[in-house]
């Protein structure tokens, strides 16, 4: 059995306490051989950021060459070692967690990473700095400050060592401000912004020398724009081809992970099928041969399969669904809450959509809809699908992700409606329907739901596409079944169609559930009501040709339901 190193973002730790480490030591040597010093390098939350951050750190630096052997021996770059291994002073910042309440609480955490990293960094080289740190500190009241004073002491002191800076979530707390604080956001990363005025200090140091490398990792490229101004020598390469693997697992890494883990080669196949449907699909580049996995997701299910020899019963881990969580402060960017949920819905009725990339943020034009999406794709919420000449186009990554957007879309329905959300009981609904295939508390609900929103909204608003997101969301909500919305089949040898939706047994209930579900749901306005009767007809003969496919016809304990909402009223039918 391999030791799974879930929540492990330490190298030295990795490696001397025999986690499991799949090797990513081959890209220092390209990225090396690059010729660009100055790196950002932009990831979704959890994607191995820090551990990559980590590996740099034991590589480069000065104080760990003695345990060069024991540390990379047996990795890659161990065995084909560049020049500048272990030839440079580390200046390690990290700017996760920092408090942002207020504009005074994040500088001040602001300036503590400053501070802490710089006096680790004269502390742990004390023969070459020859400085008192205390007296270092005296007097310096901002960040900028503390460079060139570093800068200062390099000078007086003839430290002929160059520093490699390493910036881990460079962005995690912009991020944040940007979310609830978007007038100050802008303030604080413009050209007289402290958060500016620290990168202007960085390319001092770069200028003469003192900086000779550079890699900072982060989520989005929103505060790059602004602090790049002032540091104009970085170079973005986190869509560049030959990098779009360096961090995340591919298939085959998720398979040897299994296979390490105790999975059989019989059980192989249908477990990895199920993590590539969770966690796989997050493409960076057009052209990438696969998508990628998100490391920390998988490493979660191997450490929870590792316990019982099972399937954990949530799909997401709870400190992972948290970073994710905070999709809602996202939505509320710029104001716009109302006009980007209108983006959401768009993406989860029709499973894709396009727009133009943004790479670089301008606040001085507008926040418009290809800003959104952009940014979605950046955290991690959406991925690159294809695209050509008019756009990009874009879909939600995997389950895991749709799941926590359905998640979002209930909250903000619910939202709209004079409803009261522990009153509704959405999931117990939804157990009287797997249980005993009692559909009407759950048709009575949607029922409900609809009656509310058209006495706040012009019934013009809603189309079918709206009617079945919110169908949907409420099986997402209570997470017994895995949804398949829109599921592509054969319908013969020559003619595909979708399926509305697909309820389907999951790990680790199976055959605990009693039933499975498949819906054929359509959608009426009070004008189409005369069209009531073709509608049905056309429903039903589409569901029984899906009940006729290869994915569907092998099914146990499949029951089939019509649904047509005239407005708000519901007309079921049950096929069998």
């Amino acid at each position: 059995m391999i030791k799974i190193p879930f929540g492990v973002s330490d190298f030295e730790q990795m490696i001397t306490q025999g986690y499991y480490y799949v090797d990513r030591t081959q890209y220092l040597e390209r990225l090396e051989a690059m010729g660009k010093k100055y790196l950002f390098f932009l990831r979704p939350r959890r994607f191995g950021k820090s551990l990559f951050i980590s590996v740099l750190q034991y590589y480069y630096g000065l104080e760990y060459k003695k345990k060069f052997d024991l540390l990379f021996g047996k990795q890659y770059i161990g065995q084909n070692p560049t020049p500048l291994a272990n030839s440079y002073l580390i200046l390690r910042l990290n700017f996760s967690a920092i408090d942002t309440d207020s504009n005074e609480k994040a500088y001040q955490d602001f300036f503590v990473r400053i501070k802490q990293g710089v006096r680790g960094l004269l502390m742990l080289h004390k023969e070459i700095f020859k400085v008192d740190t205390n007296d270092f500190f005296k007097d310096l009241t901002t960040s900028q400050a503390i460079m060139n004073k570093l800068y200062e002491v390099m000078l007086s002191e003839q430290v002929t060592q160059k520093i490699y800076l390493l910036i881990d979530e460079y962005d995690h707390f912009t991020n944040e401000i940007m979310a609830f604080h978007f007038e100050e956001f802008k303030e604080i990363v413009g050209k007289n912004g402290w958060v500016r005025k620290f990168y202007e200090s960085l390319k001092i140091g770069t200028d003469a020398g003192w900086i000779d490398r550079m890699f900072v990792t982060g989520v989005t490229p929103i505060t790059l724009d602004s602090l790049t101004s002032g540091f104009n020598n970085a170079s973005d390469i986190s869509m560049r081809l030959g990098f779009e693997e360096m961090m995340g697992f591919t298939q085959k890494e998720v398979e040897g992970i299994l296979l390490g883990i105790g999975i059989s080669e019989d059980e192989l196949g249908e477990i990895s099928a199920d993590l590539k449907s969770w966690y796989d699909g997050y493409t960076f580049n057009k052209k990438a041969k696969e998508g990628m996995y998100n490391s920390a997701m998988v490493l979660y299910f191997a450490d929870a399969y590792l316990e019982r020899m099972e399937y954990p019963d949530q799909l997401l881990d709870t400190n992972i669904a948290s970073d994710y969580g905070k999709i809602r402060s996202m939505f509320r960017i710029a104001h716009k809450e109302r006009e980007n949920i209108e983006v959401l819905r768009e993406v989860l009725s029709k499973d894709e959509l396009k727009a133009t990339l943004t790479q670089k943020y301008n606040f001085n034009q507008p926040w418009d809809r290809d800003k959104f999406i952009s940014l979605l794709y950046y955290l991690g919420f959406l991925t690159i699908k294809g695209g050509d000449f008019e756009g990009t186009i874009f879909t939600i990554p995997n389950y895991v992700i749709k799941h926590l957007y359905f998640q979002y879309f209930t909250q903000v329905t619910l939202e709209d409606t004079e409803l009261d959300v522990y009153d509704l009981r959405i999931r117990d609904k939804v157990m009287e329907l797997a249980k005993y295939n009692n559909i009407k508390p759950i048709m009575e609900l949607t029922e409900s739901v609809l009656t509310q929103l058209s006495a706040h909204h012009d019934r013009a608003y809603f189309n079918e596409g709206h009617i079945k997101t919110i169908f949907v969301s409420w099986f997402h909500s209570a997470g017994l079944y895995h949804i398949f919305s829109e599921l592509e089949v054969k319908k013969s040898k020559t003619e595909k169609g979708r399926i509305d939706l697909l309820l389907a047994r999951r790990q680790p209930f199976g055959k605990s559930i009693p039933y499975q579900f498949i819906f054929e749901l359509k959608y009426l306005k009070q004008a189409q009501a005369g069209q009531l009767e073709a509608t049905k007809k056309e429903a039903i003969k589409q569901l029984k040709d899906y009940l006729k496919a290869e994915k569907i016809k092998d099914m146990e304990d499949l029951k089939a339901y019509v649904i047509v909402f005239v407005v708000n009223k519901r007309i079921v039918i049950e096929l069998n």
